[in-house]
């Protein structure tokens, strides 16, 4: 069976502040994989699979997919581009000559141009018998939504990586396995091949039917280790085969996980049977001080964060479809999370800002602002910088609007004013009513010397002023005075706004 991870697609959504995309463990060890069955043949630079793939090296990897490097020699075929270089030349004739590929024009094949995730999907369909059209209709090992999904998305060579792997151990349309018939040709190594196949993990096809009314419990095995246990209408259905030090069962029908220091495992929610799907020590430099827990799961992606140490957090999502991509780094306590629910997937918020998981598995981080955030009539409240510019240490201070998400729509529900002598950036959303009504901190930045906060309240972009500080070292033109009330009518009258009292 194929390990069906699709492709790393949606990472490449607009992230404000996400480091450039890595490449995860399980690619580089698909990469290790196709460079022992010659599949593979490093770049100038290494393997670079964070890399952006070019069609050039894309039909290179093709070409040795469909098991006709050794041709390449006696390629002659003619070609009518012009912008192929020498070395490319036999790999592009090739492809022309079997109808594979019709170049960017007439005249070009454009080789330095980064080939896009629904180009490589549609060459996978055709080196394993399909047709265009049966690949973007989801009749490969590919789905139809993942196809969509990958439309313009430049691909990396960490996710053509993975997604030749995957196309190796996948059915032909004949109904023969790809690497099993490339073995037969001679340009796989069977044994080789046969190795890497055992080592594939399988991950089964979760039936939420079977699970209706299934709870799963940590039960402890004594000695530190504990065992996974599913029930169904009061009854033990199954139990797993191994101990974990720690089990993680919160996400469900989605996803039952455990790890020990040295591996991390997936159990099928129905049999309890264990896949190892990582390593712990490709995750962590002291296995002894780490931890894993799931924030939670949407239709079978699973998000994560990895903790090192106490105060080094990385978020990772988790699907049989995408295995582990990472998504975020985050240095600092790890406060409360929010959680909330939405017909779009799922929100969580924190003091590492805000992550998006999307029903399609995909991640993005809305904000990376440490602020408080709270639910209100099935929202999610929050604000988004004005100025990313504007950050130390990957922060910033936020924006004049608090935006609520809810039922995957988003609305403004309060807009400070906007002043260039005292600029206001909120920090706090402190309260909300079920009116609507918000109420939260904003505050006013001298870097030369300090801050000033300023307490409003209200809906829509009818604000006023609740509360201010009470401080000495105040700016010069609130300079003697010191009262709450004065402090107050002068951040008002500053801002246009009226004194009100907190709702």
């Amino acid at each position: 069976m194929v390990k069906n991870r699709l492709v790393a697609l949606l990472l490449a959504v607009s992230l404000l502040t996400v480091p450039a995309y890595a490449a995860t463990p399980e690619q580089q060890s698909d990469a290790a994989l196709l460079h022992s069955l010659g599949l593979l043949v490093g770049a100038e630079d290494g393997d670079a699979l964070d890399r952006a793939m070019t069609r050039a090296e894309g039909a290179v990897m093709l070409v040795r997919l469909f098991g006709a490097e050794e041709d390449m020699p006696a390629q002659t075929y003619p070609i009518p581009f012009t912008d192929v270089p020498d070395w490319a030349v036999p790999y592009v004739s090739w492809l022309y000559q079997n109808n594979w590929t019709q170049g960017t024009s007439s005249t070009t094949f454009s080789p330095d141009t980064a080939m896009t995730c629904d180009q490589y999907m549609l060459f996978l369909g055709r080196a394993l018998g399909y047709s265009d059209n049966q690949t973007a209709g989801g009749q490969t090992f590919l789905t139809a939504a993942a196809y969509q999904a990958g439309r313009g998305q430049t691909i990396t060579r960490g996710q053509a990586v993975s997604l030749t792997v995957d196309a190796l151990f996948a059915t032909r349309a004949d109904g023969k396995q790809l690497a099993q018939a490339l073995a037969e040709q001679g340009a796989l190594d069977a044994e080789l091949l046969a190795q890497a196949a055992a080592e594939r993990p399988v991950i089964p096809t979760v039936d939420p039917v079977a699970l209706q009314d299934s709870t799963w419990q940590v039960v402890n095995a004594g000695g530190g280790q504990y065992q996974i246990v599913r029930r169904q209408n009061g009854r033990e259905r199954a139990a797993s085969e191994i101990t974990v030090t720690h089990a993680i069962t919160e996400t469900g029908a989605d996803g039952i996980f455990g790890y020990t220091e040295q591996a991390i495992y997936y159990f099928d929610p129905q049999t309890l049977q264990h896949v190892m799907i990582g390593e712990m020590p490709a995750f962590f430099s002291n296995t002894a001080q780490a931890s894993i827990d799931a924030l939670g799961s949407v239709n079978g992606t699973t998000l994560f964060y990895f903790c090192e140490a106490g105060q080094d957090y990385r978020f990772y999502t988790w699907s049989p479809a995408q295995g582990w991509q990472k998504v975020l780094d985050y240095t600092g306590r790890l406060t409360d999370i929010n959680s909330l629910s939405t017909v779009e997937g799922k929100y969580f918020s924190g003091a590492f800002g805000i992550l998006s998981l999307g029903a399609a598995g995909n991640v993005e981080v809305l904000t990376r602002t440490p602020c408080y955030t709270m639910t209100l009539l099935g929202g999610i409240l929050y604000f988004i910088p004005n100025d990313p510019a504007e950050q130390a240490n990957g922060y910033s201070n936020g924006g004049r609007q608090v935006r609520m998400l809810a039922m995957g729509q988003e609305s403004v529900v309060l807009t400070l004013p906007n002043t260039s002598a005292y600029p206001i950036c909120l920090e706090t959303v402190t309260g909300a009513t079920a009116e609507g009504v918000i109420t939260a901190r904003g505050t006013w930045h001298d870097r030369a010397q300090g801050q000033w906060h300023v307490m409003f309240s209200g809906k829509g972009s009818d604000v006023k002023v609740v509360d201010a500080d009470n401080q000495h070292n105040v700016p010069n033109d609130l300079d003697g005075l010191y009262s709450a009330a004065q402090h107050m009518q002068w951040w008002a009258d500053t801002l246009g706004l009226s004194v009100g009292r907190t709702t």
